[in-house]
C-alpha cells in the first residue's frame, strides 16, 4: 500500500509541475453588441482622451488615452489612428466600453465623429476564417442557423469564407462559389471564433 502511494504522489508531483509550466491561451476578445469607432482627429498629435464614468454623466474613473484601452485592431484590421472599442451596452447617446484587459466596462458619451457599428454591420459582406485551437463544432458548419441542422464539411482555419448574413451569433457564409453554411461567430461567453481579413 505504500508503493502504490509513493507512485500515485509522484504522478501527481509530476502532472502539477507540469501544468504550472504551460502558459494558459491568450483569451479571445470580447464582442458585446458592437464597436465604438474612435478615431484620433486628422492632424492631432496624439489619440483621443475617454473620460469614463461608472455610470452616464456620474462617478467618474479615469480618463485614459484611446491608445491605451483594449481595442479590437487586430482582428478587425483597424487603420492607423483607430481604435475600435467594444461596446456592452447603451443608454441613449452613452455607450459602456470595455476599458481594460480584466473585461471592466465603463460608460463613455462619444464625440460625433465617433460612430457606433452593430456586429450585423460589420460583419456582412466581409471576408473572414475560423480561429486556430477552437473546439471542434466551432469547424464544423451546418446547413441552417440551428444546432440541429445537418452538418456540412469541417472548415480549416485556412480556408476564407465570404459572410451573407449575421443572425445573433451564428453567420450565414459562402464557403465555395455555390456552398452556403451556418457557423458562429461567436462562443456562448461573447467571444470571437473567427477573424476578419
Amino acid at each position: 500500500m505504500a508503493l502504490f502511494r509513493a507512485i500515485v504522489a509522484a504522478i501527481l508531483v509530476t502532472l502539477l509541475v507540469s501544468l504550472a509550466g504551460a502558459a494558459p491561451p491568450p483569451l479571445r476578445p470580447d464582442t458585446g453588441m458592437g464597436l465604438l469607432m474612435v478615431r484620433t482627429a486628422p492632424g492631432a498629435a496624439a489619440p483621443p482622451e475617454l473620460i469614463l464614468y461608472g455610470e452616464p454623466g456620474v462617478g467618474r474613473i479615469a480618463e485614459k488615452s484611446a491608445a491605451s484601452l483594449p481595442h479590437l485592431a487586430l482582428p478587425l484590421k483597424a487603420l492607423p489612428g483607430e481604435f475600435p472599442l467594444v461596446v456592452t451596452a447603451r443608454k441613449g447617446w452613452w455607450l459602456k466600453v470595455i476599458h481594460d484587459d480584466a473585461g471592466r466596462s465603463a460608460w463613455v458619451e462619444p464625440r460625433r465623429a465617433w460612430p457606433f457599428v452593430p456586429w450585423d454591420e460589420i460583419l456582412r459582406g466581409r471576408e473572414a476564417r475560423l480561429l486556430r485551437g477552437l473546439k471542434k463544432p466551432y469547424y464544423v458548419p451546418r446547413g441552417g442557423p440551428g444546432d440541429a441542422a445537418p452538418e456540412l464539411e469541417p472548415l480549416t482555419p485556412e480556408r476564407t469564407f465570404r459572410i451573407i448574413d449575421v443572425d445573433g451569433d451564428r453567420i450565414r457564409v459562402l464557403m465555395d462559389q455555390a456552398i452556403m453554411g451556418w457557423l458562429r461567430w461567436r462562443d456562448e461567453e461573447g467571444r470571437f471564433l473567427i477573424t476578419l481579413e
